[in-house]
């Protein structure tokens, strides 16, 4: 895996998709060559010396946001307005820099001749939505995707929303196991809020299915070097702490402990 790097990028495009969500796109070649799916990039507005009101306004710390999307090098940040440092982006228009460290983590194991589903929750969607991409020519993939509402979903094959405004209502895990015997699935990825992620896992390693969980956690560095991410890891009888933000975010279902976290 190929060290991060910092760039400085203007952003070519802001696609508006809600009033929630958004994605910015920048061009990169060398980043594009390099990023794989389920990797992420810590980003962060550029901030301005020139303008001390704008600068302390901008949150110091970068914010990790999986890729959702590279087109040889058309790099494109899925994102959801829930906090500072989000909010501080959702600020950014085509022509304003963007500053970048990554690739970084870890991505998704790529598998031929799988029946595969894709099961994700929210902002779980970005990652998958690339995933996808490099799977659909090789595999029979089944895609569902839950939100609280409308406004949290977008386009795959069952939708679930607990206001029921669109799709199933309920959970999106709901009928999981009856799914997952249904489509004949022998291999699961994940990626959304823990909750969901976690009755996957339990799911999953109960029907002895193949399944990889990207996790989610706060990041100060997203490098490697502070271990503010670290999660615990591997067998009940030999587990260890491994940071999200290097080893994973992506990692085996059935080495996870949740019952650690």
């Amino acid at each position: 895996m190929n060290s991060p790097q910092y760039r400085q990028r203007a952003i070519q495009l802001r696609e508006e998709l809600s009033d929630e969500y958004f994605i910015l796109w920048i061009w990169d070649e060398a980043l594009g060559a390099a990023g794989k799916p389920g990797q992420f990039y810590e980003i962060r507005a550029l901030s301005s010396l020139a303008n001390l009101q704008t600068f302390h306004a901008i949150p110091k710390l970068f914010k990790p946001i999986s890729i959702y999307d590279n087109q040889g090098g058309r790099i494109g940040f899925m994102i959801k307005k829930v906090g500072t440092g989000t909010n501080a982006l959702s600020r950014l228009r085509a022509g304003d820099t963007l500053e970048l460290i990554g690739p970084c983590g870890t991505g998704f194991p790529v598998f031929r001749g799988r029946r595969i589903l894709l099961i994700s929750g929210g902002i779980g969607y970005p990652p998958l939505w690339y995933l996808q991409k490099e799977l659909i020519n090789h595999n029979q993939i089944y895609w569902m995707h839950g939100g609280g509402g409308q406004a949290d979903v977008f386009p795959c094959d069952e939708i679930w929303t607990e206001d029921g405004s669109i799709g199933r209502k309920g959970r999106v895990c709901d009928n999981l196991e009856e799914t997952i015997t249904k489509h004949e699935v022998d291999t699961v990825y994940s990626c959304g809020p823990q909750g969901l992620l976690r009755t996957v896992c339990e799911i999953t390693n109960k029907l002895d299915i193949e399944h990889y969980c990207s996790l989610e956690a706060y990041m100060a560095c997203g490098i490697g070097v502070c271990h503010g991410c670290a999660v615990p890891i591997g067998h009940p009888e030999d587990w260890t702490f491994k940071r999200v933000c290097k080893e994973g975010p992506v990692f085996n279902a059935k080495e996870i402990r949740w019952e650690l976290f």
